[in-house]
């Protein structure tokens, strides 16, 4: 497996109980060249923001859970297959978020 991209996209930032989180997306390309095939892993997650604290993720039920896309293509078609796909879980999740949808 060749890695194509590991991202992270902060789309915004909501308040919960605990206090201000980061909204993010990512999302973890892999490229399988025997195969001709694409995996990209997509999460969402809320993170503290404190740059004196260590990071912490958390789930919240109102963000997509991960999921996996697979798709079968070329070696030159990966990176762009890749983008589009973190780009349309990116939008997914923002619609998830009520005070990021109109963002």
């Amino acid at each position: 497996m060749k890695r194509v991209t590991d991202t992270i996209e902060v789309l915004g930032t909501v308040e919960t109980p605990q206090g201000i989180r980061e909204v993010c997306a990512s999302a973890d390309a892999q490229y399988d060249e025997d195969a001709a095939r694409l995996a990209v892993k997509l999460d969402a997650f809320l993170r503290t923001t404190g740059i004196l604290t260590k990071e912490k993720r958390f789930s919240i039920e109102w963000l997509p859970k991960p999921e996996t896309v697979l798709e079968s293509v070329g070696p030159d078609e990966t990176v762009e297959m890749a983008r589009d796909i973190f780009h349309r879980w990116v939008q997914r999740v923002r619609r998830a978020v009520p005070a990021l949808a109109h963002q």
